[in-house]
């Protein structure tokens, strides 16, 4: 498969992976991953895939092409995965593009959608961020990059005695980043779909901002505050703005008790809202 990639140009480096973009006669554009492995991530790139697969009900994640995580001893594993043409968020956002009620719902029905379907799988991604999400040109939503997803029905790989897990400074749930996995459920993806929401609107991540660039200033704050209330244009009765707000609540109890139950709840609000 490999030796039918062209055009291949390297877009990111970091750690143990390369990322090309390229194209292939049959599929068109690709993104090709090689990841240089020692055994965790041998084991986190074989469960990024099993990911990736079981959520194949699910449009808006690319889907894997091909790779080689069966070989036996390979000098590296390579993925192919869909490529998909757009924007990361995070550059959406640096170029100071404006995302109106509209585009909040849409995002939200795209990423309530994803974490039903994952946790039917008993899957939690742990990385939604925007540099993992795509607008695409019809400004459709794009998960990706399950490199770090926890999968519940697995042993764990994070050593439980770590004083903190896996987690992106500013987007993890307090239960994510101390590494409390009996804790970890979809409620933590939530709360990074929260954070994320608010950040598209405000055009910053509440928790970075007024910290110093301290992190420990982040995750005290992620620990104690929850997301405030906006003031969205057409969400007249503030249902919106309430949503939000739970979604990134800092106790995992107040969230939602699952993706399902914030789904349905986001689907009545939907009806208060006055879309452009």
């Amino acid at each position: 498969m490999i030796e039918e990639l062209k055009d291949l140009n390297l877009i990111k480096k970091g750690g143990q992976k390369e990322v090309f973009q390229g194209t292939h006669d049959e599929h068109g554009q690709i993104v090709f991953k090689k990841v240089f492995p020692n055994s965790d991530s041998l084991e986190r790139t074989k469960r990024e895939i099993r990911a990736v697969s079981v959520l194949d009900e699910s449009p808006n994640i690319p889907r894997i092409i091909a790779h080689n995580c069966e070989e036996a001893d390979p000098e590296f594993i390579w993925i192919v995965e869909e490529y998909i043409s757009g924007q990361n968020l995070r550059d959406a956002i640096n170029d100071g593009r404006k995302f109106l009620i509209n585009d909040i719902v849409r995002f939200l029905d795209t990423m309530l959608e994803i974490a039903v379907h994952s946790e039917n799988k008993q899957l939690v991604h742990r990385d939604i961020k925007p540099e993992n999400i795509i607008l695409d040109d019809d400004d459709n939503f794009w998960l990706l990059d399950f490199g770090i997803a926890r999968h519940l029905d697995l042993e764990s790989i994070t050593k439980s005695d770590d004083p903190f897990g896996l987690f992106t400074v500013g987007y993890a749930s307090s239960e994510q980043f101390r590494n409390y996995k009996k804790d970890i459920d979809i409620r933590a993806d939530l709360f990074s779909i929260g954070v994320v929401c608010y950040e598209l609107l405000r055009g910053q991540n509440f928790y970075m901002v007024d910290v110093d660039n301290d992190i420990f200033k982040v995750l005290r704050k992620l620990e104690n505050i929850s997301l405030p209330p906006l003031r969205i244009e057409g969400d007249g009765q503030f249902q919106l703005s309430t949503f939000i707000s739970l979604l990134g609540d800092h106790r995992r109890n107040r969230r939602p008790n699952t993706a399902n139950e914030a789904k349905i709840v986001f689907d009545t609000l939907k009806e208060t809202l006055t879309l452009n």
